[in-house]
């Protein structure tokens, strides 16, 4: 069985798939308290109970977060505000079902290189993560992670926002992008709750 809170709480750095002999598809989660872990379950069941650890809906953040950045499907995964996970491409999948992405933690990114054999992430702590993406894809994967982690951590402001003055001086303030596509959403949902 896994243990996914000891796996949490030593502070994933990413979850990538990976073939193993003899036991088939699996995934290598990479920590930074205690190293790699090796979990003989699809990438997909593991990001499942990531979901049930951190209490979300996968499919619903996926929907919502995809909207926000305009993309259908490669979406960044906020599991909370320190777990923001960005999807690369790892490996050329052998079968259909087979997941092809790895997520990265967009915490642990110190930078992205281009180097003859491939596109690699560096990560804070030395581990290298190869990508078959080109370096405008990853770049601009590590872009769409930073914008869902700024609407995260608007939403969850909201959530638990007090009366403080520092709130109403923000009033005077111009909106941002991040702001409207809150105000938009939170339009939508009243407008489908009324209907």
């Amino acid at each position: 069985m896994v243990c996914v809170e000891k796996i949490v709480t030593n502070k994933i750095i990413a979850v990538v798939p990976l073939y193993i002999d003899m036991k088939g598809n699996s995934t290598k989660i990479t920590t930074k308290e205690s190293g790699d872990v090796f979990i003989y379950k699809t990438i997909h069941t593991v990001l499942k109970l990531l979901g049930k650890y951190f209490m979300i809906d996968l499919s619903a953040s996926r929907k919502y977060y995809g909207e926000v950045i305009g993309a259908s499907n490669i979406i960044p995964i906020p599991f909370d505000s320190e777990n923001i996970f960005i999807p690369v491409k790892v490996r050329k999948p052998l079968s259909k079902n087979d997941g092809s992405f790895g997520y990265v933690n967009l915490k642990y990114i110190k930078d992205i290189e281009e180097r003859k054999d491939g596109v690699y992430i560096v990560m804070k702590g030395n581990n290298e993560i190869k990508s078959l993406q080109r370096f405008k894809t990853v770049q601009k994967h590590i872009n769409d992670g930073k914008i869902v982690k700024r609407i995260y951590d608007k939403r969850s402001n909201i959530l638990v926002m007090d009366n403080s003055s520092s709130f109403y001086s923000q009033y005077h303030q111009p909106a941002t992008k991040g702001d409207i596509a809150l105000l938009r959403d939170e339009l939508l949902a009243i407008k489908n709750k009324l209907q």
